[in-house]
């Protein structure tokens, strides 16, 4: 059972599972985690790291493996009992088929008859037995029943730093045999769930430009494929309408399949798009459904251990951030130390511009580029419409696996949409195992403390239209408009303050609780929606994790892991 340095195959990930990447083990660990995860389910693999040393033994952590292993014993469970279903499913088919031919030879035999009697003039009725014949059904037997899986799966939720993903990782590796051994029962489907809902909505929309109706029916026909069919998903949130929109068909359907589901979450399953548009249309049936299928577990650990990593390692001057985070100092400039960064990470290769492949069939230039490593300022990565799409092609298309970026800020409410890029760059990178080296005008641990407070934001009414005697600038999202006492509207849809009093959506001012929320200030963000209210407390989570996540992206462990995962 020889294991590949990147040669663990798990079905629609990378070639390692990334939670056990970023422990930065060598190979032959790799192997005899694997060995234990695939003989004992992922409670003996955790159990094989804490002996080794390689994990702290959480009481916490062991209580949220428990579930997963609960769900590996019904997957092993099932795989031992499905060739015997099979047997007695063929069975059951070659007599249906027997009962079919013999039916079938009956209705043949009447019908000469019957046409016999016609071809010599006769009236006399058929016999008795034939009018049996003539009314007989055909009756089949019920087929054998399917084994039912007994755990069906896991909703695995907590802050961030948890080590929720690493638990999953260790499911995911007990159930998926070793790259070119047989393996004809269990498909392990391991992704990211933006990427998953993503690749969701590019097959239903090829499908539809095919003309096909089929939609979300094939998605999962594909998706649960196998025997049974075991998805991981990490990071399961719905940030947009679209996504709400398909997420109840998609998964209603996918239950009455034999799946094995696997999650994990910074929010509980009731707070999955909390607040979003006509959010009681569709997330409350599959809420509801979620909860009554899957194992919902609350990782309650105190502990950030992505934090508490890099604090040893800072503190035993071990640490590899002082490369990769170049603190913009004034009057001196970092641009030789990005220079010497880039050209180590392409290892002497010679940059030159490229097109890079984005999301839909669109390009980003790239001024700098070489071996897998493209250097951008964060204008042009952060500054501009990107999505998290756009920087997971530059990632899966265009091989880059190392970002080299320059100016990245300190993160004010103001930058809010540009900080929810930067969030949505560093989800993408700590993903796929990537590296970032950067520049930036904060220290790491200061530098998205501005957005970390949207995550208790209140909604205040905003100020009356009298109040603005004069023009005053405003700015909603990217746009920056004039707003007085004569024109007190909104850009988005330019309807007055008195009509969206009336209508209950007033433009309202987010800020702290008790925060003296000043005009200009970076205590608040006025002229937004009272519905955003929520999605920009889920950008205060989002740069929650972040900041836990480029704390971890400095480590050693990380960078052995960004090398087993590009350069092996």
């Amino acid at each position: 059972m020889a294991l590949r340095r990147a040669g663990l195959c798990l079905a629609g990930a990378a070639p390692l599972p990334p939670g056990l990447l970023r422990l930065g083990l060598p190979a032959a660990a790799l192997e005899d985690v694997q060995r234990a995860a695939l003989s004992g389910g992922p409670k003996e693999a955790f159990a094989w790291l804490v002996k080794q040393q390689r994990l702290k033994d959480d009481v916490l952590q062991r209580s949220a493996v428990e579930p997963l292993d609960a769900c590996w014993r019904a997957v092993r469970a099932q795989e031992e009992v499905l060739p015997s279903w099979g047997h007695k499913m063929a069975a059951w088919e070659v007599e249906c088929a027997r009962l079919r031919a013999e039916h079938e030879e009956r209705r043949r035999r009447r019908e000469e008859e019957r046409m016999r009697q016609q071809e010599h003039g006769s009236r006399e009725r058929p016999e008795a037995d034939e009018e049996v014949v003539k009314e007989e059904h055909l009756v089949l037997p019920i087929a054998p029943p399917k084994p039912r899986l007994s755990a069906p799966g896991c909703y695995l939720w907590g802050e961030v730093g948890r080590g929720k993903t690493l638990m999953m990782d260790l499911f995911a590796l007990s159930l998926q045999q070793p790259h070119g051994d047989a393996n004809e029962g269990v498909v392990v489907r391991r992704a990211h769930f933006h990427d998953f809902m993503h690749g969701v909505h590019q097959r239903i929309g090829k499908s539809r430009s095919e003309g096909s109706r089929a939609g979300v029916s094939a998605v999962v026909n594909e998706t649960a494929a196998g025997g049974p069919a075991v998805l991981c998903f990490d990071e399961f949130q719905i940030t947009n309408i679209a996504d709400a929109t398909l997420i109840m068909p998609l998964f209603s359907d996918l239950f009455t399949r034999e799946v094995v589901l696997v999650a994990t979450s910074n929010r509980p399953p009731t707070d999955l798009y909390k607040g979003g548009l006509n959010r009681e249309l569709h997330m409350p049936v599959f809420v509801g459904a979620l909860e009554r299928r899957l194992h919902v577990h609350y990782l309650d650990a105190p502990v950030d251990y992505r934090a508490k990593m890099r604090k040893a390692e800072d503190d035993a001057g071990a640490s590899s951030a002082s490369s990769d985070f170049i603190l913009e100092i004034p009057g001196l400039s970092s641009s030789a130390l990005l220079a010497e960064a880039f050209a180590a990470a392409a290892r002497g290769a010679v940059p030159g511009a490229q097109k890079l492949a984005v999301a839909w069939g669109r390009q980003v230039e790239c001024a700098s580029t070489a071996n897998g490593v493209a250097r951008f300022t964060f204008e042009e990565l952060c500054d501009r419409p990107l999505s998290a799409e756009d920087y997971s092609a530059m990632v899966t298309k265009a091989q880059v696996h190392t970002f080299v970026v320059s100016g990245v800020p300190r993160f004010t409410l103001k930058l809010h949409n540009e900080a929810r890029r930067f969030t949505n760059l560093v989800d993408t990178l700590y993903e796929h195992q990537c590296r970032l080296i950067c520049s930036a005008d904060a220290p790491l641990d200061e530098l998205l403390v501005g957005m970390d407070r949207l995550c208790s934001v209140e909604a205040k009414p905003a100020v009356e239209a009298e109040s603005f005697p004069e023009p005053v600038l405003r700015k909603h999202g990217d746009v920056s408009f004039m707003l007085s006492s004569k024109s007190p509207c909104r850009p988005d849809t330019f309807a007055t303050a008195e009509a969206d009093s009336e209508a209950g959506t007033s433009v309202v001012h987010f800020g702290n609780s008790g925060a003296d929320s000043s005009e200009s200030g970076d205590d608040g963000i006025v002229g937004v929606m009272a519905q955003a209210a929520d999605s920009l407390r889920e950008s205060g989570f989002a740069a929650r994790r972040c900041a836990s996540r480029l704390l971890e992206m400095g480590t050693v462990a990380y960078r052995a892991g960004h090398e087993a995962r590009w350069r092996s």
